[in-house]
């Protein structure tokens, strides 16, 4: 199943989708370009947004 997320969708800057998840500016941007998917992330990284977006997002 493909994971899809919230903070993928443009209400992050690439520098602070970097800074929080610990990847490069360059990963985010592919990511905000749809040129990286997020499956295709390393586990730890898809942990981490899945722990930010529930921050950002659950009420």
């Amino acid at each position: 199943m493909e994971m899809e997320s919230r903070i993928i969708e443009g209400r992050l800057t690439a520098y602070q989708i970097s800074e929080a998840l610990g990847i490069s500016i360059d990963t985010a941007n592919d990511l905000l370009d749809e040129k990286l998917k997020v499956d295709e992330l390393d586990q730890e990284v898809r942990e981490k947004l899945e722990t930010l977006e529930q921050a950002l997002f659950d009420q």
